[in-house]
């Protein structure tokens, strides 16, 4: 009698360890992230971003702000969209500026843009990248006519090959120099390109 239910046994066994594991291993691949404090300070247009309800965070070296509140130091409206029902960043067309990046003017789509404007930077060689939010796409550098303390005219033709554009995001344009001092990135100005979505 006993082999009878043999068979019956070892199956409800079997049967309990597989529920209880297969919500485990379901788990396991469910990616998490681990923010932390960003320890320094962010400046729009010489203006320190300070909100400790919602602060700078970190992860793996990149850096993510709240998007209203940098949007609205940027000089942008960002506003939700209930219809279409997605964020939507709108600037009311005033030159951007920072100390040594202005009048910054983005033209094109699809990944080919045109970036006018005028650079005052030191030794004249001004530096930019393009990133999709998660990883650089494209750093290069410009050489201007002169450097600071003149302003000088710039323009930038930006092709980023069609694999790499995102479904979903918004491509960036970082334009900055070098310090001279100590080789860090100073007077970042960011661009947004164009915006994807699916």
């Amino acid at each position: 009698m006993f082999k009878a239910y043999k068979g019956f046994i070892i199956g409800i066994i079997m049967g309990a360890l597989l529920m209880t594991a297969l919500p485990s291993m379901a788990a396991t691949t469910k990616q998490t992230y681990s923010l932390t404090d960003a320890t320094y300070p962010i400046v729009v247009n010489g203006s320190a971003y300070v909100n400790s309800e919602q602060p700078v965070m970190n992860y793996k070296g990149t850096t993510y702000v709240p998007l209203k509140a940098f949007g609205e130091m940027m000089g942008a409206d960002v506003i939700w969209d209930e219809v279409k029902r997605q964020v939507e960043v709108r600037h009311d067309g005033a030159p951007n500026c920072n100390s040594a990046f202005c009048h910054v003017k983005v033209s094109g789509s699809g990944g080919t843009y045109t970036v006018t404007g005028e650079g005052r930077v030191f030794e004249a060689v001004m530096a930019y990248a393009v990133e999709d939010g998660h990883n650089y796409l494209l750093e290069s550098f410009h050489t201007l006519d002169s450097g600071a303390p003149a302003w000088s005219p710039f323009q930038l033709e930006i092709v980023i090959p069609e694999e790499q554009l995102p479904e979903n995001g918004t491509l960036i344009l970082e334009l900055f120099e070098y310090s001279a001092k100590d080789g860090s990135k100073i007077n970042t100005l960011i661009i947004p390109l164009e915006t994807f979505s699916p």
